[in-house]
């Protein structure tokens, strides 16, 4: 469908360009008028509800380097060989314009769509070396494709924390248990007076 459509801009610009007009003005008629023929047609029918890419000033500026280049085109017409073919596919380059400046891509303001982010957690230059020591091995227990490196030093800091802890606490209850040895043994034999 947008094949047909553009082909029938092309004839609408020649029919007017070649047929009412002649010398320079013909050509200039002929490639402005079918290639915004077809760029309406795709701003209007294809890309509804889309909205501008650019600001306003923008795409004003952005449409008017466009024309620069057909008019410069024009202008070159006599030292570029088979220029009357390449007039007639003015109207192939207003796909490339309707997508860049009418596909609505503009970020609306006020509307966040990052991930919300994990603070980094606290660390020491030796937990930093014993992280580089982890992203150097071949098989990392915390990587996942998709997965930040970010993402895997916070994984590996909290796992970190959590063996820390367990570390400490098996430590506190290996004293602990040395401490209750060494009392009943200290009881069961009282020094001397």
């Amino acid at each position: 469908m947008k094949f047909m459509v553009g082909v029938m801009c092309a004839l609408v610009g020649i029919i007017l360009g070649q047929y009412l007009l002649s010398g320079t003005l013909a050509v200039y008629v002929s490639m402005l008028i079918s290639f915004h023929l077809y760029l309406v047609y795709l701003v209007v029918m294809e890309n509804r509800e889309k909205g501008l890419s650019l600001p306003w000033g923008s795409t004003i500026l952005t449409h008017a380097a466009c024309m620069a280049i057909f008019i410069g085109m024009v202008q070159l017409r006599y030292h570029i060989s088979f220029f009357w073919v390449i007039q007639y596919f003015a109207p192939a380059l207003a796909p490339f314009e309707a997508e860049w400046l009418f596909t609505g891509g503009r970020k609306k303001h006020g509307v966040e769509t990052a991930a919300p982010q994990v603070p980094m957690p606290e660390g020491t230059a030796g937990d930093y070396d014993e992280f580089l020591q982890y992203l150097s091995q071949e098989k990392r227990a915390f990587r996942k494709p998709g997965r930040s490196v970010r993402e895997e030093h916070v994984l590996w800091m909290a796992d970190r924390v959590k063996k820390q802890a367990a570390a400490a606490a098996q430590a506190a209850a290996i004293a602990a248990h040395a401490a209750a040895v060494a009392a009943r043994q200290h009881s069961a034999h009282p020094a001397p007076r």
